[in-house]
């Protein structure tokens, strides 16, 4: 389970959301790179002197990729990449309606759900000979029937941010374990300082948050294999993870998390942080760019999520998202030689360019951990990040039904209620 983080090249922002937000939106539904036009047949080519087209799709924008795309563009001359933005909230509609139909584009951006769904449809390119050269704990996500699907792009985490200067000018530790965060948040609660700025308008914090309790509390030791079960169909969220949950609910009750919270937007909640009107703030490294923007002479450092019992400390992430070959494609040898072009060091180094903050899972690809992360170091160095949905098979995207539980959780619903709404959608999921 534990993900093997090498440390990288990072300078300080990237994504996501990941499937879980790691991206900027367009105003516009697609956009294109080097393109003109949308092509009715996908799959058709376009030959410019000796280069072909290949189409790339991704729901992040075209800046995420800038650099890699620069660096394509001279490894592989022969092609061309036309780049096509999809909104994250059509993304998986759209693909999917194409490789249906054994259309779509030649290289496709995927989830490791999405991965997993498209591999056993037959949709995908077999990657094998490209995944030897990265690690297990980055192609394992991509992989089905013991074969690699897609390759791991850089990987992403989230942990929570924190002011130092309030830290140390109140005279206040740093936690390690749980109890004693809560204990933290207490004492700024007393001295009139909000302690944790949030936007829980989005479903995405409280399932960060309370999933990375679960991971340093349970699925990272009696739990190993509780992925693995759930996506069999054999293990189920109600009845399992309640005492966790119980336990990190004190987020509630010690008014950490608060319902107000619910009008509040991730923009908002970022303000606040970094107007030093809240102590903590969880993000990845993403959003440092827009807080150190915001205030510049912020000392800002980021600390990882604890479970009750001392430790390094846990992040939420994982392998960012996996390149893939569409099966149908009508050049395959052309679509291999890009991935092989970026399964390269001069390749990650392109893609990590523009989504600094996580780290390569090709071999022997290290870059450097900026300060900003230095609290966070030692999980990071220990590979405690960990992405529990990314277990889940074609179950992943009930990862959004559990964020959306746990919104109305913090309204007043039940913890039983809660959690068996979660599996319900899990095993609707699963059976299709």
């Amino acid at each position: 389970m534990k993900k093997k983080i090498i440390s990288l090249l990072l300078a300080t922002t990237m994504v996501a959301t990941t499937i879980v937000g790691c991206g900027t939106k367009t105003d516009s539904q697609e956009t294109t790179k080097d393109a003109t036009a949308t092509k009715e047949e996908v799959g058709e080519q376009e030959i410019s002197g000796e280069q072909v087209t290949l189409r790339m799709s991704y729901w992040n924008s075209e800046d995420t990729m800038s650099a890699l795309l620069d660096y394509l563009a001279t490894a592989v001359p022969e092609v061309k990449i036309e780049y096509q933005f999809v909104d994250n909230d059509n993304y998986n509609t759209v693909v999917d309606t194409q490789l249906s139909a054994e259309e779509g584009p030649d290289i496709i951006c995927e989830s490791p759900g999405s991965a997993l769904k498209h591999a056993r449809l037959g949709y995908l390119q077999e990657l094998n000979y490209l995944g030897d050269r990265y690690s297990d704990a980055g192609t394992s996500v991509y992989s089905y029937n013991d074969n690699v699907y897609a390759l791991p792009g850089i990987s992403w985490f989230e942990g929570i941010y924190f002011n130092k200067d309030l830290f140390e000018e109140n005279g206040i530790d740093l936690p390690k374990t749980f109890d004693e965060y809560i204990s933290v948040c207490k004492k700024f609660q007393e001295m009139g300082i909000k302690p944790l700025a949030a936007g829980l308008m989005s479903w995405e914090p409280m399932l960060k948050n309370s999933m990375a309790f679960v991971a340093a509390e349970y699925l990272s030791a009696d739990g190993k294999d509780f992925g693995s079960k759930l996506r069999e169909g054999q293990a189920q969220l109600e009845g399992t993870w309640n005492p966790y949950i119980e336990k990190w609910s004190e987020m509630i009750s010690e008014g950490i998390y608060t319902k107000d919270m619910l009008g509040i937007d991730h923009t908002q909640a970022m303000d606040e942080f970094a107007t030093g009107k809240a102590a903590m703030f969880c993000s990845g490294p993403w959003d440092c760019e827009a807080i150190m923007e915001k205030n510049p002479e912020m000392n800002l450092d980021m600390m990882p999520f604890f479970g009750t019992q001392a430790s390094d400390g846990w992040l939420i992430g994982g392998p960012g998202c996996g390149f893939a070959i569409n099966a149908s494609s009508k050049n395959v040898d052309l679509a291999k030689k890009v991935l092989e072009a970026l399964s390269t060091n001069e390749g990650q180094a392109a893609l990590w360019e523009n989504n600094q903050g996580g780290s390569s899972y090709l071999k022997g690809a290290e870059f450097a951990l900026p300060e900003v992360y230095s609290s966070a170091s030692s999980a990071l160095n220990a590979g405690n990040v960990y992405c529990p949905w990314n277990e889940w098979g074609s179950a992943a995207p009930a990862h959004q039904n559990y964020g959306l539980e746990f919104q109305s959780y913090l309204d007043g619903q039940d913890l039983d209620t809660t959690l068996t709404n979660i599996d319900e959608a899990i095993q609707e999921l699963l059976s299709k």
